[in-house]
């Protein structure tokens, strides 16, 4: 049995009574095929209705031979049920894709590119084309879909045979079985093979704002929104300028200028700080070589908080300064070691560290002169440093 489709016939149809034919489980999940539907199944790029049948939640709609299948929240006992489609879904659907319709068309005509692909996201939707466009056909290809959009022509459906869209130079889609092909005509501009929900009027799609384009392959992946998508992204994109505009103290067109002296003093602030620690770094090497006993050349030492690029950093001066062992840990969010020693000194750094890192509960690495790791277990974290230091001292 197929599924008589009743959103192909009106796309505005929210409400519908049905008897379910089959029950079955998919992936896990019960579903049911009904002897009818307004249930959009995904198909071509756009996405399934939700909704409920009986009160059960729908969570997807699938087009399978003919069929369709309605996966469901939980089992629905009864024959006879009512379904009920989310209306803000179905409409946002709509728009978004008769404005993939009217756009695509737009960029054949200002541009010569083609639509091979098209994907209906939940925050914005976006079409591949064929060939790379430039920002002026960008421009031009959304001035030409608004313009259509606001004269409202009319948006019909029609079914012809497989021969007769062949004839008008239409390619039927693989969802439509059979001879019969469903054409969406947007009156005196587009008309194209589609088995989607389509508005009356072209002036439902509303506003069409393309977002960018990127390089996709051989051609462009564009981004775009529409209807009351377009709406939303407006607000939400003007309230970003807003918080901005406050920080920086500045109008909208001196938002840039701010920004670029804003990152500028970031940098020269970054670079400040990097010289400081350095700085700081030599100045704590030095301390701890001063600290150590005379003829000592291992430095044992623990900090609060430091990372571990910190940590390795003051271990490599450590051993810079003058011949020796540097052993150093950190307890920040993990139990962090740091290991190195003067070039010329006989220790296996890295398997010291190797040794060190299994009582942290972590895993580290190294070669040469210079190891580093860490683990979970911060109240292992003397331990570990202790038996690395007898390790070092150990006679040879």
């Amino acid at each position: 049995m197929t599924t008589a489709r009743l959103y192909r016939d009106d796309p505005y149809l929210l409400s519908f009574e049905a008897h379910v034919v089959r029950r079955f489980e998919h992936e896990g999940r019960p579903a049911v095929i009904l002897d009818r539907t307004a249930f959009y199944p995904e198909s071509g790029g756009q996405p399934w209705d939700l909704g409920t049948l009986g009160g059960t939640p729908v969570v997807a709609v699938l087009d399978e031979g003919g069929d369709v299948v309605h996966v469901l929240a939980s089992s629905l006992a009864a024959d006879a049920v009512r379904g009920e489609i989310d209306g803000a879904r179905r409409c946002d659907h709509r728009e978004q894709h008769h404005g993939q319709h009217l756009l695509s068309r737009a960029f054949e005509d200002v541009a010569q590119a083609r639509t091979v692909s098209f994907h209906l996201g939940a925050e914005e939707v976006t079409i591949d084309l064929d060939r790379e466009v430039t920002d002026a056909q960008l421009r031009a290809a959304e001035e030409r879909t608004n313009a259509v959009i606001a004269a409202a022509r009319p948006v019909t459906v029609r079914i012809v045979t497989r021969a007769e869209a062949q004839r008008l130079g239409l390619k039927a889609p693989p969802e439509d079985a059979g001879d019969a092909v469903r054409l969406v005509d947007a009156e005196g501009f587009d008309l194209q093979p589609c088995s989607g929900t389509h508005p009356r009027s072209t002036s439902e799609v509303g506003l069409v704002a393309i977002l960018g384009r990127e390089r996709h392959k051989a051609g462009s992946r564009v981004r775009f929104v529409c209807g009351r998508r377009a709406l939303e992204t407006f607000h939400r994109q003007h309230a970003v300028l807003d918080r901005l505009t406050s920080l920086f103290s500045t109008g909208t067109e001196g938002l840039a200028d701010a920004a670029q002296r804003a990152l500028d003093a970031r940098s020269a602030a970054e670079k400040r700080v990097r010289e400081l620690l350095l700085q700081s770094l030599d100045g704590e090497a030095q301390r701890l070589w001063a600290a150590q006993p005379a003829g000592s050349n291992v430095v044992r030492a623990t900090y609060e908080g430091w990372d571990p690029e910190t940590l390795r950093g003051l271990a490599q001066r450590l051993v810079a300064l003058r011949p020796g062992v540097a052993l150093l840990g950190s307890r920040s969010d993990k139990a962090y070691l740091a290991f190195a020693q003067s070039e010329g000194l006989p220790h296996d750094i890295p398997a010291l560290l190797k040794a060190a890192v299994a009582p942290l509960g972590g895993r580290g690495g190294g070669k040469g002169n210079l190891a580093q790791g860490g683990g979970d277990r911060l109240d292992q974290l003397e331990t570990a440093l202790a038996d690395a230091e007898r390790a070092v001292r150990a006679p040879r």
